[in-house]
């Protein structure tokens, strides 16, 4: 345990001391137009309250990768765009627009969930981190084909019940069983939900009184 702890405190210093580093530096050999806009857009991102690091990854990754230098700086700029839309719908569905879950609520807008879908999977309340996990695990669903209502409909329904974050983080799993069974991605997502909420009535504490029709009957 100790020395897990060691590795996390060397990772975070590590990741810490690179953000320090002036933007050119950290994107040594990369092309002046890329510099040029990733300084910018770095700019822009602090001044609306959002984290820069995915930005300056996102150009890393593409001039590793060979990428032209415009298509690097359009790149940057719809990620700045995504997570722009991404913290407006964290805040509309009444959650804090930290890093990480700004970070989440991109990839799942990319993956092809709407602002509102968003917001709604926020609404449905969990702890933070388990709301990250929702949304990272919400945008690996739609990345698999399933539409985004049923993803909406899946994840938010264990977020509702109180899944934990590993429970969340089974979820593509299972959906991936039964499409290898031969269901569609909608249908599997969809029979999983049903699953759980018939379990979910299952657990549902007795009715009190008598059932509906047999209680007794109004005097005139």
């Amino acid at each position: 345990m100790k020395a897990i702890m060691s590795l996390v405190a060397a990772i975070v210093v590590a990741s810490s001391l690179a953000a320090q580093q002036p933007v050119a530096e950290r994107l040594r050999g990369a092309a002046p137009q890329v510099v040029s806009a990733v300084e910018q857009t770095v700019a822009d991102a602090l001044a609306r309250g959002l984290p820069s690091e995915p930005l300056i990854q996102k150009a890393i990754e593409g001039t590793a990768k060979g990428a032209a230098p415009e298509g690097v700086a359009s790149a940057i700029r719809a990620l700045l765009d995504r997570m722009t839309v991404a913290a407006a719908a964290l805040r509309d569905g009444g959650a804090p627009a930290s890093a990480p879950a700004i970070e989440a609520a991109s990839f799942a807008l990319s993956a092809g969930l709407s602002q509102p879908d968003v917001s709604r999977l926020t609404r449905q309340g969990a702890p933070a981190h388990a709301l990250e996990v929702a949304l990272q695990v919400a945008g690996t669903l739609a990345a698999s084909g399933v539409p985004a209502a049923q993803v909406v409909e899946l994840v938010g329904q264990a977020l509702e019940a109180g899944a934990s974050p590993d429970r969340l983080l089974a979820l593509p799993a299972q959906v991936q069983a039964a499409i290898a069974r031969g269901a569609t991605p909608a249908a599997a997502a969809a029979g999983l939900a049903r699953a759980a909420e018939a379990r979910g009535r299952r657990h549902d504490p007795p009715r009190r009184g008598p059932p509906p029709g047999r209680g007794r009957p109004s005097q005139p």
